[in-house]
């Protein structure tokens, strides 16, 4: 719950700062830093998830010397850190080439220092993953978010004549705020980072493992994105692409909130191996998964049945060519979440081979069907294509867990899916029959249809949520164990 709402805040705290830069900052230097965000998004997905992922994993599984394990992260991620600061820095010029704008060059010089910061800040948060202390790293990823709005009082005041520099330099100070916080937080708890194991970890082992995570995700992100560009591309008229780009913000909705169990389940999961202890690590992947069908995916299946109204009422009418789309983009955005979550499942019991296999697959297959549907269907198709690939994926990722695991969807899970089969069609005829367009009444509505939704799961007992389920509960010191983790 605490990952979600840093989740929330991260993207209000986003938007606000775009709808500030958009209405102040004239056309051309907003598109600067569209540019700017769009580079550095592509080289955080190395730098980021890889990177926290597998220290989490290595940390929480307690296999090796964690203060060896913690140095040689470090200074891989260093190596993947200099690779892409010497790239904007250096290569500053040779942007501001390409993209015929030569003011570019001392834009991308300051983003290179963006790049170290983010780099050292992930790993505090897989530090924090590792030693299951997840309320702190919910807490540094909901601080960092609302430091970021330093950038608006900084452009007012300081950077008026440049505000790029002036957001750049605000992400800096963000980052580096966060990342201080995080080191006090750290120092504070180093006593639960003292465990010295009896092997160290090869250097080969860390950057395997960092590069796996960083391809799946960014196989994962292409999947998500790649179809957006395909129907810019090939379908006609032009206008079918801003209709698609408006049912894709409501889309992916479902996977941006599981986002919150993605950096919580590998760890937990991964702990509970280390300690050999197999049957608690299948009852958290079961207790998961339980909530997330019965928690979240709720939300795209309203999102999938109203898809219509939903469109009409925040764009214009329009926008109802799309409804379709949504319906299965909705989904699609779930089955991809799921599939994600199933993989750190696999790779807390085994290696990221599968995961490996996976991703490689699912980029050679998933494009050409992309661009196929889109030629010939149009947004319908592919959409549906995109929701039968990342159903089929997730299948394939249940099947292979369970060969691990045994079944993990257990008679309350089942319980929640039907009832959500059964939610899609009473939302699907409330809609058709009362005709809703209005968004604040749309707001309400689905308000209402949740509220009932959970609190009908919870009066049933199909879903409960164990204190010690929650993020950065902790127990008494006399429950905990010897590694400092929850008994």
């Amino acid at each position: 719950m605490l990952n979600l709402v840093s989740n929330v805040v991260f993207f209000v705290a986003g938007y606000a700062i775009h709808f500030f830069l958009g209405n102040t900052m004239p056309a051309a230097s907003y598109g600067i830093v569209g540019t700017i965000m769009t580079v550095l998004d592509f080289e955080y997905m190395f730098l980021s998830n890889g990177a926290r992922q597998s220290l989490a994993k290595e940390i929480s599984m307690r296999r090796y010397d964690v203060g060896d394990v913690i140095r040689k992260s470090i200074l891989f991620q260093l190596v993947l850190v200099a690779v892409f600061f010497c790239i904007n820095f250096f290569g500053a010029p040779l942007f501001g080439v390409v993209l015929n704008d030569p003011s570019l060059a001392i834009y991308f010089r300051i983003a290179a220092f963006l790049v170290p910061a983010n780099g050292m800040f992930v790993l505090l948060l897989g530090i924090n993953d590792g030693i299951q202390r997840f309320s702190t790293s919910a807490l540094l990823n909901t601080i960092y978010p609302i430091a970021k709005l330093s950038v608006i009082p900084l452009i007012l005041f300081v950077f008026q004549n440049d505000p790029v520099a002036g957001m750049e330099i605000g992400y800096l100070l963000a980052l580096l705020f966060s990342i201080a916080l995080g080191c006090i937080s750290l120092i504070r708890h180093r006593k639960e980072l003292i465990f010295k194991g009896n092997a160290t970890i090869p250097f080969r082992t860390i950057a395997h493992n960092t590069l796996s995570f960083s391809i799946f995700f960014i196989m994962v992100s292409l999947v998500l994105s790649m179809d957006t560009l395909i129907v810019k591309s090939v379908v006609e008229p032009a206008a079918m692409a801003g209709y698609y780009t408006g049912a894709v913000n409501f889309g992916k909705l479902s996977y941006y909130l599981m986002t919150a169990f993605f950096t919580i389940i590998l760890p937990v999961v991964a702990n509970a191996i280390g300690r050999n202890d197999v049957h608690k690590a299948i009852e958290r992947v079961k207790q998961f998964i339980t909530m997330i069908v019965s928690l979240i995916l709720p939300i795209p299946v309203v999102v999938s049945a109203s898809s219509a109204s939903l469109l009409v009422s925040f764009y214009h009418p329009a926008y109802a060519v799309a409804a379709d789309t949504l319906s299965f983009l909705s989904l699609s955005s779930f089955f991809m979440g799921m599939t994600v979550l199933l993989n750190m499942v696999h790779t807390s019991f085994s290696s990221n081979r599968f995961s490996d296999f996976l991703s490689i697959c699912s980029l050679v297959v998933v494009i050409p069907i992309f661009i196929v549907t889109a030629k010939f269907g149009g947004i319908t198709h592919i959409a549906l294509a995109s929701m039968m690939c990342t159903a089929v994926t997730m299948v394939i990722s249940y099947l292979v867990v369970m060969r691990k695991t045994g079944n993990v969807i257990t008679r309350k899970a089942l319980i929640a899916i039907v009832s959500n089969i059964i939610l899609w069609v009473v939302v699907r005829i409330l809609f058709k029959v009362f005709g809703i367009e209005e968004l604040a009444e749309i707001a309400l509505v689905y308000a209402v249809i949740y509220a009932v939704y959970v609190a009908l799961m919870l009066s049933t007992h199909v879903v409960s949520i164990p204190k010690d389920l929650l993020p950065g509960f902790r127990k008494q010191a006399d429950s905990r164990d010897t590694h400092g983790t929850l008994d």
